[in-house]
């Protein structure tokens, strides 16, 4: 018996052994598994690149995307990184080598110097972009030269002598597409790059503008005022004038659209976005705002621009929330068209009612929202019992000219009515 238990005891002592060998082993795996999860996390850490503060190129928060994606997205040609290489945009790259054959044809440089110059601004270039863009120094220095050259002569194209085979200008539905997608929120260059690039171009600046930052800002606002449908400007030079150095051209036409002049129903000039209330009369003035085809696409790139960009001053999405409040249904509609504050190139005016009902989607609206005193003007007036008493009236009883005709009858009816009563009780007294 005592020497069963004595070999009971030794296995016992034999297996706690055991398991503390094994404990020790996984506390090394552990251990070891740690550091190189720990190595690889340093590693990251330390290829991190400090925050630019010059980021003004962004993709399309998803959110916003997947409300219309087709409005986002380039058609024909890709500019930047962001949408480099996609198989439906590849066709229009050898359209690019054409127009930089003729950029450098026209430029003081040779190509050799061109590619130095802008090699000398990837790092500047790289930092104006949201996200890293993981392309090779060479890959990506080429990229921009090319698309930024491209750019510059499509712009030039415009007030240029076209050249008899060009593929662009020649091709009504392919030009169009092209300067649609130069608006692009996630299609842009720097716009420092392209004011680099038109320097070396030998040609003769714009009248009265030296300056080549001034001349090729004209031409860029000539370009999209022209592409976009947008109403002539009394003055270029004012709208110029008004105008600062901006990163890229989608800010470049927000700040177009902010300074722009246009002929409201008033039959005076201000500019799109000088919305005035009266509170003594209830009259609210709004500019003319001309609504095509283009308008949604463009639209939506501003909007998302400032949704990325700005946590204050989101003009555009201040503007369009006060128009989505004043448009509920197609009758709205009509009121804005028949008064001049809409001209309306969509098809109808239910393309109308669904485009400002839709634009704010999954957008934010900013605590300094700048039209804060003209909608609260606006629902005082609303709430006033004597005003509302009028809506009313004029909703249920003057709604169209039968039903106006029929309620003034009924009124003539009443009124006869009673003084036929009041005339018979007088004549029995």
């Amino acid at each position: 018996m005592i020497q069963r238990k004595a070999t009971t005891i030794s296995s016992q002592d034999n297996t706690s052994g055991e398991a503390g060998k094994e404990d020790y082993a996984s506390d090394e795996m552990l251990k070891k598994s740690s550091k190189e999860v720990a190595t690889s996390l340093q590693g990251r850490l330390d290829r991190l690149t400090p925050l630019s503060t010059t980021c003004c190129i962004y993709r399309v928060p998803q959110k916003l995307r997947k409300v219309n994606m087709e409005a986002y997205t380039p058609r024909v040609v890709s500019i930047g990184p962001l949408h480099h290489g996609e198989e439906h945009l590849v066709a229009m790259e050898e359209h690019k080598l054409r127009y930089l054959q003729n950029f450098l044809s026209k430029s003081s440089k040779t190509l050799e110097e061109c590619v130095e110059i802008i090699s000398r601004e990837e790092k500047r270039a790289r930092d104006c972009y949201m996200e890293r863009i993981n392309m090779s120094s060479k890959e990506f220095v080429e990229m921009i030269l090319v698309d930024g050259c491209f750019i510059i002569e499509v712009i030039l194209g415009l007030c240029n002598t076209i050249e008899p085979g060009d593929r662009i200008y020649h091709k009504p539905w392919l030009v169009v597409d092209v300067r649609r997608d130069m608006t692009l929120l996630e299609n842009q260059l720097p716009f420092f790059l392209l004011l680099t690039l038109y320097s070396l171009l030998a040609v003769m600046p714009v009248p009265g503008h030296q300056n080549d930052y001034y001349s090729f800002l004209l031409l860029s606002v000539k370009f999209f005022q022209y592409q976009l449908q947008m109403p002539n400007s009394r003055s270029h030079e004012e709208t110029i004038k008004n105008l600062q150095r901006r990163p890229l051209a989608t800010d470049t036409i927000r700040r177009f659209r902010l300074q722009i002049h246009v002929s409201n129903w008033t039959q005076k000039n201000e500019r799109l976005f000088d919305i005035d209330y009266r509170r003594s009369d209830g009259v609210l003035k709004i500019p003319r705002l001309r609504l095509g085809d283009k308008c949604e696409s463009l639209l939506r790139n501003l909007i998302a621009f400032e949704q990325c960009h700005y946590r204050k001053g989101r003009y555009i999405t201040d503007y369009i929330f006060l128009m989505e409040q004043l448009i509920s249904t197609t009758k709205d509609v009509d009121v804005l068209v028949n008064k001049g504050i809409i001209d309306n190139w969509l098809c109808d005016n239910v393309a109308v009612t669904n485009l400002f009902n839709n634009l704010l989607i999954n957008t934010l609206i900013g605590t300094d929202f700048h039209l804060a005193d003209i909608t609260k003007g606006l629902n005082e007036y609303c709430d006033g019992p004597w005003n509302r008493w009028k809506a009313a009236l004029r909703h249920d009883y003057f709604c169209s000219p039968w039903r106006g005709a029929s309620t003034i009858a009924a009124v003539i009816l009443l009124l006869l009515t009673l003084i036929q009563t009041i005339f018979s009780g007088m004549s029995v007294k």
